[in-house]
């Protein structure tokens, strides 16, 4: 009986088969699968985009090499190219010690469309306040040359009639400097564009005083309306002309910085500056103008 219920017993046990698993063979490989995948996928994705980007336009090109040389000058919401701008507010033009030369500090900045209209006016407000004191400078400079005329006067009593000679004055285009002729031609040899020496010296002056400010200076010859009595083909159009650009190089040579004069004119007989006598020796003149600096040269430019 002990035997039947023993037997019993083992049969109603269930019965537990273990199997040891082997870590050789060709099983699962686990996850490493998905990162092969993941690897040539990327890759196919480059190898696709160089592709679209050789067969873009040069537009395209160059926005995505300007994506990778700077970053930055992208939005990073909207994919939008910011606009680079140069703020140098103030022309840099000049020379000298005295506050001849405007300083302005040279950077860039990027800048959202949306910020756009806050910066221009600002900046524009800014351009208003520097061509302000840019006036204020011009003016100066008239009282600055009356002080330097008496200087010289003081020194070199026989240049009398030549200082005499010269006019200066404040007009709506700028401050204009005159060489005025006499009956004596005190700056020109007679009928020619020979400068005399004391007007050489003068120019020198001038031009020392002249280059410290930023502005553009306009060089017109003026004669009156007696006919050129030399040669046939040499008339007051060529004297005039000839007149301006004999006081340019003097003035060039020794003060002014490169490009300060910008134009240089001949108007014969048609300024004249004593309209009721075109004859009148006072229509002989070099006119040297320093014209007012307008709120367009002080705004940015942006690239």
């Amino acid at each position: 009986m002990a035997d039947q219920a023993q037997e019993q017993k083992h049969k109603e046990e269930p019965i537990i088969i273990k199997k040891k698993r082997s870590h050789g063979g060709h099983g699962h490989h686990g996850g490493a699968w998905k990162v092969a995948y993941a690897d040539f996928v990327t890759a196919m994705m480059a190898f696709f985009i160089v592709m679209w980007i050789l067969a873009s336009s040069e537009q395209v090109k160059e926005l995505v090499s300007s994506y990778f040389n700077n970053p930055g000058a992208f939005n990073f919401i909207t994919g939008e190219r910011t606009v680079p701008i140069d703020l140098d507010l103030q022309p840099k033009r000049g020379k000298g010690d005295e506050g001849g030369q405007l300083d302005g500090k040279k950077f860039m900045i990027s800048f959202t469309p949306e910020m756009r209209d806050s910066i221009v006016d600002k900046l524009r407000q800014k351009a208003i306040e520097d061509s302000i004191k840019a006036a204020e400078r011009v003016n100066q400079m008239l009282s600055g040359l009356n002080k330097l005329f008496e200087n010289i006067l003081s020194q070199r009593p026989n240049f009398k009639d030549l200082l005499n000679s010269i006019k200066i004055e404040l007009t709506q285009e700028g401050l204009r400097i005159e060489l005025i002729e006499s009956g004596e031609s005190v700056f020109f040899e007679i009928g020619s564009a020979n400068l005399r020496p004391q007007a050489i010296e003068i120019l020198k002056s001038l031009a020392n005083e002249l280059g410290k400010l930023p502005n553009y200076i306009e060089i017109e010859g003026h004669t009156d309306s007696r006919a050129y009595s030399g040669k046939t083909t040499y008339s007051n159009w060529e004297l005039s002309s000839d007149r301006a650009n004999s006081a340019r190089r003097i003035l060039e040579k020794n003060g002014l910085w490169e490009g300060q004069i910008t134009k240089v004119t001949g108007y014969s007989d048609r300024k004249l500056r004593t309209q009721d006598n075109p004859f009148d020796v006072s229509n002989r003149r070099v006119s040297i103008l320093v014209r007012h600096m307008s709120v367009s040269e002080f705004i940015p430019k942006g690239d």
